[in-house]
């Protein structure tokens, strides 16, 4: 893509863009605080090369109106942006910046990840300071924002493990669900009501046999 030019940073997050019917559109998260997206439908061109943080963001989430995207990062912040105002690099490699984002909501410590539901009504992010946190129609919102619903849960896996991620699953919108993993013996996945935050039950058994730090549905 134009962007291997030597520097000393990595892709550290990467998903789909919703909004391309035949997945060939993706989000890419740095480890120098920028996001990308490509199109392959289009040899791979570089559509936004965008600085939206001078540390690592961990994670990209698109709403599902298309035009919102959340970040997270090591910044200690979710914070929320209108793609429309992208702009396409001149050079892949040099990103553009100036981009102001529509709300902010501080952590204290650094996000794991901060993920949409698929309504689109509530944002789940996993914070290093220990909670699971659930806000309510921050797209609609502006300015500094706090959270709806904060959920006391041990988020620290160690030096050796991945972080958690709490993620939705993907088809419930009647009820929307999310699932997030657990420091707790015996070894369990733990599921969570979205609109409460209240834990539904946990799911354990003789196959988890170490802590389940990523969880993703098929």
């Amino acid at each position: 893509f134009g962007l291997d030019q030597g520097y000393g940073y990595w892709t550290q997050y990467a998903c789909m863009d919703a909004r391309s019917a035949d997945d060939r559109c993706l989000f890419l998260s740095t480890s120098k605080g920028t996001v990308i997206h490509v199109d392959l439908r289009s040899k791979g061109k570089i559509t936004f090369h965008q600085e939206l943080s001078e540390k690592k963001i961990n994670s990209v989430s698109l709403h599902p109106d298309g035009n919102i995207l959340a970040t997270a990062g090591l910044d200690g912040t979710v914070k929320l942006w209108d793609l429309r105002k992208f702009k396409t690099p001149k050079v892949a490699h040099k990103p553009t910046t100036g981009c102001k984002p529509l709300a902010t909501q501080h952590a204290g410590k650094s996000v794991n990840s901060a993920f949409f539901s698929p309504s689109g009504k509530t944002i789940v992010s996993t914070t290093m300071n220990n909670y699971l946190d659930l806000t309510d129609d921050m797209h609609t919102l502006s300015g500094t924002v706090k959270a709806t619903k904060k959920i006391r849960h041990d988020n620290h896996t160690g030096r050796w493990l991945s972080t958690f991620m709490a993620q939705w699953h993907p088809t419930m919108t009647s009820q929307e669900l999310f699932v997030v993993g657990s420091m707790r013996q015996p070894r369990t996945v733990e599921l969570f009501d979205g609109s409460d935050g209240k834990l539904l039950r946990g799911v354990n058994g003789e196959s988890l046999t170490a802590v389940v730090s990523r969880c993703c549905f098929h």
